[in-house]
Formats: C-alpha cells, structure tokens, sequence
C-alpha cells in the first residue's frame, strides 16, 4: 500500500481523517458528536465554542482515526 501522496493522513500507522462538525446553533451538533464518540447522549451542556475529539474506528477493514472539530453555531 502507498503511503505517500495526496488523501488522509496517518497517525501510528493509522489512516487519519479530520471531520469538521458545522450547522446552526442549538440543533444538536455537540450531542450528535458526543453520542458517536463516547456512546452516551448529553441532555444538558454549555454552548459549544469548539470542542476538539478523537475517535479509533475501522474504515474499509483498516483502523483508522477520526479527529472531529465540533464547532459553534
């Protein structure tokens, strides 16, 4: 396999993706998020700023990570 080149970084030998969250506010983007990466639904938090988040997953039978920007609306 090719490493080099354009498309997703690696980290540790990892394919990495960067996901950028974005919408209005106050329609469920920090939950959505939460949800994905810890598996809990948050039903009550301060308005997000930015919050930044990192997530191990499998993509196409390949560990990969996703760090995710969470953004304000």
């Amino acid at each position: 396999e090719e490493m080099s080149g354009a498309g997703p970084g690696r980290a540790g030998g990892m394919r990495e993706y960067k996901v950028v969250v974005l919408g209005s506010g106050g329609v469920g983007k920090s939950a959505l998020t939460v949800q994905f990466v810890t598996g809990t639904f948050i039903e009550k938090y301060d308005p997000t700023i930015e919050d930044f988040y990192r997530k191990e997953i499998e993509v196409d039978s390949s560990p990969s990570v996703l760090e995710i920007l969470d953004t304000a609306g």
